[in-house]
């Protein structure tokens, strides 16, 4: 790898990766902070019919679709930074571990794309017809239910896919760098976002997913900072 090039992976790794973690904060606090403001609840997330009634009398959906497309926007800026961060920390020994995690990364990066958009093209659908009364309630509690789970099921799935890259990144990838303990802490919390998703697929109603993309914005921060302060000197040529 050429000096120009390394310049230009690392240019985009890290400023990919900074975007990433404001943008993920932004949903964060979003999430936490400004849909409350608006009526909704937690608890929402599993009782949609509070949900449906959420946004039907208030008229919560616009709100709600906020939500999927900072989502979206946090998951698009994600993209590009598993692969620009493999090919600034590309290896010798490594490079084929490196290039199979970043490529579950990628593809984790992508799954979590797909719920937003299915949930932003099927709202405005649900909240008309509940409002219009044509359906009965539990038709469209049902049909909420599975838009709902199968969004979650893309999510969760897509962290574990991210925590699975991140533990790659900390353990194996960055055994030879001299920014080793940033690398370790990513892959610790690469663990934790590995497993809250897992026991949220096994207990529904826990609580602590919610918080996760707060640990997300966090790890790419530090993948700005490894990113930013890398040097060729450590790298092949």
């Amino acid at each position: 790898m050429t000096v120009s090039q390394f310049k230009q992976w690392r240019n985009i790794a890290w400023k990919a990766a900074t975007a990433a973690a404001v943008s993920i904060f932004l949903t964060s606090i979003y999430f936490i902070i400004i849909l409350p403001l608006f009526g909704f609840t937690f608890e929402m997330l599993d009782n949609h019919a509070a949900a449906i009634n959420w946004y039907s009398e208030s008229k919560g959906t616009g709100i709600f679709q906020g939500l999927m497309i900072f989502y979206f926007s946090s998951q698009l800026l994600l993209l590009p930074v598993p692969f620009a961060v493999h090919n600034v920390f590309l290896k010798e020994g490594n490079s084929v571990y490196s290039f199979l995690f970043a490529l579950v990364g990628t593809v984790g990066s992508i799954i979590a794309m797909v719920g937003p958009i299915f949930l932003f093209a099927n709202i405005p659908e649900v909240t008309s017809t509940s409002l219009k009364g044509t359906v009965p309630m539990e038709i469209m509690v049902m049909t909420s239910n599975m838009f709902a789970d199968l969004t979650k099921d893309f999510r969760l799935f897509s962290e574990i896919l991210i925590g699975i890259w991140l533990v790659g990144l900390g353990f194996i990838i960055g055994k030879n760098t001299i920014q080793k303990i940033k690398f370790i802490v990513l892959g610790v919390l690469g663990m934790i976002i590995f497993i809250i998703p897992v026991i949220k697929l096994i207990d529904p109603y826990m609580n602590s997913e919610d918080y996760i993309g707060l640990v997300l914005a966090f790890c790419f921060i530090l993948l700005a900072i490894v990113s930013y302060k890398a040097k060729l000197v450590d790298e092949n040529n």
